[in-house]
């Protein structure tokens, strides 16, 4: 008698379409305990000075706390469809309009200040924690999540949403709801172009990667304009500035190239788009 196959790791790309997806309640639960995690990062500074859990709150620790509780619920419950396992051969030429910015933001930190170079490895440890930790919770598991009760456009929006609305808690912080309003609207249009790379490349390893060189980027200007190589000053200075409408136009060619990207999304044929059932899908040409 013939052994039945082993049951798909979530870990493997095998698990990436097989499986169980994460049930919408428990993810829920998961995204509120993160946001918890998260606001320690954002808490006044005055209440931080004297606040037992102050320390928690510097980067990348409640990101890293965050990122524990999702990935010990990967393996307890065994979830799948979360975009785990390898991107899909062929589909790195789709992210050619996103690399485009990371020279312009180059050439942005040469031309406000010499760069403190030294100081960019730590604020890069700190962003690849965080984005590890949002595009697991956004991309993974929220869209897996949602996926399972709504079309892909409506989990494709209410995720890039509610990414965005992330943003608001950095008010809590430096008390200014405007500019907290106007990263938000920056950071949905990006979670567009976060999601279209999940779905268009079967996973989310290139957009985590993309994400901590974005962030790396942003805080490497903060850093050359500010003149400090104190990683966490040039943190909390960008949180609090720019209420102009800079950042959403900023990040406006990538959300659209993310739209189109996403065309065929109501079709259900993207690569990392799992649906009710999880299968393969085909590549749409680009």
């Amino acid at each position: 008698m013939t052994e039945p196959p082993p049951h798909p790791s979530p870990w493997s790309a095998a698990g990436r379409h097989g499986g169980k997806p994460p049930p919408l309640g428990a993810v829920l639960v998961l995204l509120a305990l993160w946001m918890a995690l998260t606001a320690l990062g954002v808490m006044p500074v005055t209440m931080a000075a004297h606040s037992p859990f102050g320390d928690l709150g510097r980067a990348p620790i409640p990101q890293s706390l965050g990122l524990v509780l999702m990935l010990g619920a990967i393996g307890v419950f065994g979830w799948r469809g979360i975009g785990l396992g390898r991107a899909r051969p062929g589909t790195a030429r789709l992210m050619w309009l996103p690399w485009l910015y990371l020279p312009l933001f180059a050439l942005g930190m040469l031309a406000v200040g010499t760069p403190p170079w030294q100081a960019l490895p730590a604020v890069a440890l700190a962003m690849l924690f965080v984005a590890l930790s949002e595009e697991l919770m956004f991309r993974g598991l929220l869209y897996a999540a949602l996926r399972q009760t709504m079309g892909p456009w409506a989990a494709i929006w209410i995720s890039s949403a509610l990414f965005g609305a992330v943003h608001l808690l950095n008010a809590l912080q430096h008390g200014d709801w405007r500019v907290a309003a106007t990263q938000a609207v920056a950071a949905t249009g990006t979670g567009l172009l976060l999601i279209a790379l999940r779905l268009r490349r079967g996973s989310i390893w290139p957009a985590v990667f993309y994400h901590m060189l974005w962030n790396v980027a942003i805080f490497g200007l903060a850093i050359s304009a500010l003149g400090t190589e104190d990683p966490a000053t040039a943190l909390a200075a960008q949180s609090g500035t720019d209420a102009s409408v800079l950042p959403a136009l900023l990040v406006l060619p990538n959300a659209l190239y993310a739209l189109f990207l996403l065309r065929h999304a109501g079709r259900g044929d993207l690569p990392g788009d799992i649906g009710r059932h999880a299968r393969p899908q085909i590549e749409p040409a680009p």
